[in-house]
């Protein structure tokens, strides 16, 4: 089996940071499209909108209120604080080998994905904190990816100290995280509008040659 992986970071201008021009919902649809109008076919005849998951979410939270509390700090019992985490869980229930802070957002796209779909909404009492299942975080894409084509955790070390190895919705290894944003049945592409025409992929593809420009990354700076 041949599968592909690949990771999209944008520049400063279109990353969402404030004050940089808003047009991050432009350059990702721009992507969406290119993905979803593809005509380009793998060897078993299948399109790139057949058979791609595309996960869009951010680094930074964006400074407003969530009513859900960040996952405690728990680094375990041992001399020397290392981090425990698929043995034991923390006393009160949260965290792991590593800090959470407040949440940001997930948008899953795919030909299994249906629209409006939100990963464990809740009806009723709120619990706290909400069920380990539905509490995903970055290494929930990466144990998706590892699940799905029969690879190993990213660190064989021992030292479960990986996003991978410490994302709470996979602890038990009962369910493949993410897994309920792909319940069928296929739905065919429908196109993303950039939400103003002005920019279209053309703009940010010819944009650092057309402006004389160097890209930076969300963060500034070309190490991105």
């Amino acid at each position: 089996m041949k599968f592909a992986v690949s990771w999209v970071v944008p520049d400063q201008l279109w990353s969402d940071h404030p004050s940089f021009g808003g047009l991050g919902p432009s350059y990702v649809a721009n992507l969406v499209d290119a993905i979803g109008n593809s005509t380009c076919k793998d060897t078993n005849g299948q399109t790139y909108w057949q058979d791609t998951a595309i996960f869009i979410t951010w680094d930074d939270w964006g400074g407003w209120f969530d009513h859900v509390p960040p996952p405690a700090f728990y680094r375990g019992e041992t001399q020397q604080k290392q981090p425990v985490c698929l043995t034991k869980d923390a006393p009160n229930g949260w965290g792991c080998g590593y800090v959470y802070g407040f949440r940001v957002p997930l948008l899953v796209v795919s030909a299994y994905t249906q629209p409006g779909y939100v990963s464990g909404a809740i009806s009723g009492t709120t619990t706290y904190p909400p069920p380990k299942e539905w509490t995903h975080d970055f290494g929930s894409i990466l144990r998706f990816i590892e699940v799905n084509f029969g690879l190993n955790y990213i660190d064989q070390s021992g030292y479960n100290g990986y996003a991978d190895q410490n994302t709470i919705d996979s602890l038990n290894h009962t369910k493949i995280p993410l897994w309920d944003f792909f319940p069928g049945p296929y739905r065919s592409f429908t196109p993303i509008s950039p939400t103003n025409s002005e920019y279209d992929a053309n703009y940010f593809l010819n944009y650092y040659t057309n402006n004389n420009a160097t890209p930076q990354g969300p963060d500034g700076d070309d190490a991105d």
